[in-house]
């Protein structure tokens, strides 16, 4: 029985190894992990938006349910004045640990724009964090939620062109870190794409289909 246990302990530690395993895009350690964004000990947290609006489920709602509600509040109020063009940013304050939300203006973007909207978004994420001496950034799957148009690997590949275009400009940056935070799915596609290091930025057209049982699900107008 004890034996049955130390291999059991062993076998979920390397399994959490491999999970933040830290893997290098120029000067940047970048982590793939599972788990709840809103948990990450971070400066800052990405969050898809949309461009006139707070989005109060995926992301947001795992934010707001973690103490941090007024940072999309700040958010809703200040593009309801004046939305945001897509792959635009706004920085806010979270409420909570000196977290600061990065709000970007991702969600709803079609199909044969999405990657390049990610892929500014993140680029000035990762420009305003080294404005703002962020040395840890959390960011999600970008583009695969409900409406979502990228595949996971396509979210990824992405992610990652942005902070190797970005570490090659600014190769003193103070971002030292970033983790991408995956709830739910598997973290190979993500793994996968980071052990190719081959980050060359070209244009796609997002491959992902919208599920309507999943999107009316998530809009609550379906039972699980």
């Amino acid at each position: 029985m004890i034996l049955c246990v130390k291999l059991l302990f062993v076998q979920l530690s390397l399994c959490l190894t491999k999970r933040l395993q830290i893997m290098k895009i120029r000067n940047v350690d970048v982590i793939v992990k599972n788990g709840n964004i809103a948990m990450e000990n971070v400066d800052c947290i990405v969050v898809p938006e949309f461009t006139n609006g707070a989005s109060y489920g995926g992301v947001g709602g795992a934010i707001a349910a973690n103490g941090m509600c007024s940072g999309l509040d700040r958010y809703e109020f200040a593009v309801q004045k004046k939305p945001l063009k897509y792959g635009e940013i706004m920085i806010t304050d979270s409420g909570k640990n000196n977290i600061q939300l990065a709000h970007v203006a991702t969600a709803g973007a079609g199909k044969s724009e999405q990657f390049r909207v990610v892929f500014e978004a993140i680029l000035r994420v990762l420009q305003e964090a080294d404005k703002r001496k962020f040395s840890r950034i959390a960011i999600p799957e970008l583009g695969t939620g409900i409406i979502g148009r990228l595949t996971q690997d396509q979210s990824a590949r992405v992610i990652f062109s942005a902070i190797d275009q970005f570490s090659t400009r600014y190769p003193d940056s103070c971002v030292k870190e970033v983790r991408l935070v995956i709830f739910r799915n598997s973290t190979v596609p993500a793994e996968t794409v980071l052990a190719s290091q081959s980050f060359d930025f070209k244009i796609e057209t997002g491959e992902k289909k919208i599920n309507l049982a999943e999107w009316l699900i998530g809009m609550g107008l379906l039972p699980e």
